[in-house]
């Protein structure tokens, strides 16, 4: 049998699951839609390589996504980046306006990166915001609009006008989100140098995890001692360094316990642990109990 890991799920599939009426216009790097749903296909943990932007306009859910637990209810955003991992946790309805955008995507249709990455990196850190009901109506009037113009006939300049009005649905939601943060800090020098120092740490723990648990290769790469890396990202976040690491690594090793068909020792490897027996005393210092107990829960 194939050894799958954690689903991930392309836009073209995950379309599909969400019941998306087909469309002569819609591609593999967009999906546009609004209405009501139990949200079941998420109830697993699961990977899209796409911008997920979402307005909930009533009803709730519980997500989970970046380690942390969120609500979804009326008058809610959400922004989930590529590639985290996501999962529902109560069946209950919502309803909401949903845009997912793969990175190439949002490239083409030449959003100004240098402006929107800084707002896309904040709310990492804050995926869910409460927003007012005049802001929900906007956003969602602008989705309507692109939803009405992908049931018209195809014509020469559909993909322009679509793509047009994403990018200015995307800018709505920009310049919220740089209402929301940018605000005076009290402190801006050094905490503006920590922030920054967290973010770029973020970053690259979410691209090596897998393969790196030492907090000294990630103050190399942003070329400051392990000392200093430990007490800006304790200073900033609450939480040392290795127990930003230690929890990523041990997010990934339950949810492939629980939801793959990988074998222990299979799980240890991929994770860069040089055995079994060292991935067992690792996740049961972190977990409290053995990776074959968690696993039989």
């Amino acid at each position: 049998m194939e050894k799958s890991e954690i689903k991930s799920f392309t836009l073209a599939q995950l379309k599909h699951l969400m019941g998306t009426p087909e469309s002569e216009h819609i591609n593999d790097e967009y999906l546009v839609g609004h209405g009501e749903a139990t949200l079941e296909i998420f109830r697993y943990p699961f990977r899209i390589d796409a911008f997920m932007i979402g307005i909930c306009t009533g009803g709730e859910a519980v997500i989970s996504t970046n380690l942390s637990r969120y609500k979804l209810e009326e008058n809610t955003l959400f922004v989930i980046g590529p590639n985290n991992i996501i999962q529902q946790h109560e069946q209950q309805r919502l309803s909401s306006y949903i845009i997912a955008l793969s990175r190439a995507f949002i490239q083409r249709i030449h959003i100004d990166l240098k402006k929107m990455m800084p707002l896309l990196l904040r709310i990492a850190e804050q995926p869910v915001l409460r927003i007012t009901d005049e802001q929900s109506r906007m956003l969602g009037q602008y989705i309507v609009s692109i939803e009405a113009e992908l049931r018209k006939p195809a014509t020469l300049f559909t993909q322009e006008i679509v793509g047009g009005l994403i990018s200015v649905a995307l800018y709505k939601i920009g310049d919220l989100l740089h209402q929301h943060f940018d605000r005076p800090e009290e402190t801006p020098g050094i905490k503006d140098r920590a922030d920054e120092y967290f973010k770029r740490f973020m970053l690259l723990l979410g691209e090596h995890y897998k393969e790196q648990r030492a907090v000294g290769f990630y103050a190399r790469e942003l070329c400051i001692t392990p000392k200093y890396l430990t007490t800006v990202i304790k200073r900033v976040s609450g939480r040392s360094a290795s127990e930003w690491i230690d929890s990523y690594v041990i997010l990934e090793a339950k949810t492939l316990l629980k939801y793959s068909d990988m074998s222990i020792q299979e799980i240890a490897y991929y994770l860069n642990f040089p055995n079994q027996s060292f991935f067992g005393s690792y996740f049961k210092r972190n977990a409290g109990l053995s990776p074959s107990r968690y696993k039989a829960q």
